[in-house]
């Protein structure tokens, strides 16, 4: 079967580009000819028999770019012999879509935000991609995202299915890292006696960067925060937990290609999120043997249990964060939750979610010829 995977950017971070990596390498080694469609894409493929097709057209600025990408690939499916497309983002042209990021106008609505011109084009784009006739059927990362696109755009339940992410919990695995973890602990000075909290995570404020630590700051014991990602606008947190006088605590440090070693070093995994179609990294925690807390806006809430998580409230209130992180302090040090994490995070392998979207795709392949040959 000759599958076409669509999205703007291929790289190593990111969610969605995690997603499109694993999925495009699962599809090649059993067999399938796999071609990523992209503007931008990292120099290596994730298999060897992966091919890119760049669409890289002049543009005028991001928004701009967007719309270009999508016109691009319409015009590029229309003269190809693809027998499946399966769109993960950013265009319209697919037989299959899977909803990774959730959408434009939910993401907007959770940051109070008016939509921008970029989030109006994506909604647009959006919107073309979930028409009806556009695609056989969509897969959803969560119930979380498969409600707002029926809301959002009118997609009927019986075109969706809903499969879970994935975590590597090869590469997940705190006894595999346990050497470079320790070595963190001793390079950053870090103490042992005082429980370890982190955050991680790209777009600080949507990922709740603000009410973590403002929720540290009403901590009655001695704490420390990592805080771990990319953000445009680092100083102003750094300014806002100067003001909360628990800069001192914090440990900015920056974006991290390994993020298994914070995880596996950290007593509890922080996601304050206000939008989070699922959230990787909760998952990436667990199967790292550290519990999380996060909130009713991640759809990672779905496959978690009070056993290894809390679940605080959407308006992520810092007094019940707080008290969420008081009761999670020093249970990685004096109970089996670690075992409880790692147990839950072995549920969602890897592989065999790879394989449950596999057996999708060969289903709606299947569908798409049954309705070619009327």
């Amino acid at each position: 079967m000759k599958i076409a995977l669509v999205h703007l950017r291929h790289a190593y971070s990111g969610g969605v580009e995690l997603y499109l990596n694993q999925m495009a390498r699962y599809l090649a080694e059993r067999g399938e000819d796999v071609t990523i469609i992209c503007r931008s894409h990292d120099k290596e493929p994730p298999h060897p028999n992966v091919k890119f097709v760049r669409l890289k057209g002049i543009s005028f600025g991001k928004t701009h770019r967007l719309w270009k990408f999508a016109k691009a690939v319409e015009n590029h499916v229309k003269h190809s012999n693809y027998d499946l497309v399966y769109g993960l983002a950013h265009a319209w042209s697919h037989d299959v879509l899977r909803i990774g990021a959730g959408t434009s106008y939910h993401m907007s609505r959770s940051l109070d935000k008016p939509m921008r011109l970029k989030d109006r084009v994506n909604h647009l784009i959006e919107s073309k991609a979930m028409a009806s006739g556009a695609y056989q059927h969509v897969i959803c990362n969560s119930n979380k995202s498969a409600l707002e696109i029926q809301e959002a755009h009118g997609v009927p339940k019986d075109k969706i299915t809903v499969i879970h992410n994935f975590v590597d919990t090869a590469r997940f695995d705190a006894e595999r890292v346990a050497t470079q973890s320790e070595q963190i602990k001793q390079l950053h000075s870090l103490n042992d006696n005082k429980p370890i909290f982190l955050f991680l995570g790209t777009g600080y404020e949507r990922k709740g960067l603000k009410q973590a630590l403002t929720a540290l700051s009403k901590l009655d014991f001695d704490a420390q925060l990592l805080i771990v990602g990319r953000e445009t606008h680092e100083s102003e947190y750094v300014q806002f937990a100067k003001q909360l006088k628990v800069y001192e605590q914090c440990l900015f440090l920056g974006s991290e290609s390994r993020p298994e070693l914070y995880f596996s070093l950290a007593d509890c995994y922080l996601l304050p999120t206000l939008y989070e179609p699922f959230g990787f990294t909760v998952i990436e925690a667990l199967s790292c043997g550290t519990p999380a807390i996060t909130t009713e806006n991640c759809g990672a809430k779905e496959v978690l249990n009070p056993n290894v998580s809390t679940v605080i409230g959407a308006d992520v209130n810092p007094d019940e964060l707080a008290r969420a992180m008081a009761y999670w302090a020093n249970k990685k040090k004096t109970t089996d939750v670690s075992k409880r994490c790692r147990s839950l995070a072995l549920t969602m392998d890897m592989e065999n979610v790879l394989e449950k979207n596999y057996q999708q795709l060969l289903q709606v392949y299947q569908m798409k010829r049954n309705t070619q040959r009327r």
